[in-house]
């Protein structure tokens, strides 16, 4: 039995398919940053991989040595869902001051590095909450959203595991999900009710989601930066319409 559920696992990469499958090798993180490493290892949530992803409770880890360790506690609020909602609310605030063109951008780094100079970027911003929240007690994992239905068009999240059990909260955009309980990924991605009072395009972004757990403090992760590449330098700079333009689903790039 498990190793029949080991096989239906997709894992890496690939896991939404050839199309975005090179927009990921494409990332512009360093290809040897702990940022390529979560694509490498993040897990497709399906039906199948369900019980794998939410089955125990999460790791906790030491954080007391971290280097925003005495930062986070001043994020701390008066009940969990509460302080969830005050660290999103925090990096979101950065993403929404943050004005810096594209060339000038930096990616990836240290969770304190990234806070230091801000970013909009979802990716290094959702691995600063995870840590804030790391920090908290409230053990946290990253979250890789795509819509199978547009081209480039992915975001990333965090779920946090409070009140025993897993909610969704977007560290850019401020949300919290929360429904008398938190809300997990596989549950936004079968109820679209969820979502009420959040725009279609958001929400289609529940349509492909991807999950890795990720340990802060393991000493081989590697905080490298790097600049905008070719690839994204082309995405960001012309008008795509939702469709790939760089020959990504295999027909000819225009």
């Amino acid at each position: 039995m498990g190793e029949q559920l080991e096989e239906k696992i997709q894992k890496g990469y690939a896991v939404f398919g050839k199309a975005y499958e090179i927009m990921l090798r494409n990332d512009l993180h360093d290809r040897n940053s702990i940022d390529h490493q979560f694509l490498k290892e993040m897990i497709l949530l399906t039906s199948d991989s369900y019980q794998l992803l939410y089955h125990d409770y999460p790791k906790r880890y030491d954080m007391k040595e971290h280097e925003l360790y005495d930062f986070a506690q001043g994020l701390k609020a008066g009940t969990e869902q509460e302080t969830v909602q005050k660290v999103v609310e925090y990096t979101s605030g950065i993403a929404k001051n943050y004005a810096i063109p594209n060339e000038e951008m930096i990616f990836g780094g240290t969770e304190k590095e990234i806070l230091i100079r801000g970013t909009d970027w979802c990716a290094d911003m959702a691995r600063v909450a995870a840590v804030l929240l790391d920090c908290l007690d409230i053990p946290s994992r990253v979250v890789h959203l795509v819509n199978y239905e547009t081209a480039y068009n992915g975001h990333v999240v965090i779920e946090a595991f409070y009140e025993e059990k897993y909610g969704v909260a977007d560290p850019i955009y401020g949300y919290c999900f929360y429904n008398n309980k938190p809300l997990d990924a596989y549950e936004l991605m079968n109820n679209s009710l969820h979502f009420a009072g959040k725009d279609e395009d958001y929400r289609g972004l529940y349509k492909g989601i991807a999950i890795n757990e990720y340990n802060p403090i393991l000493k081989i992760n590697n905080y490298s930066i790097s600049r905008i590449n070719e690839y994204y330098r082309k995405l960001l700079s012309v008008q795509h319409n939702g469709m790939w333009i760089m020959g990504e689903d295999g027909e000819t790039g225009r």
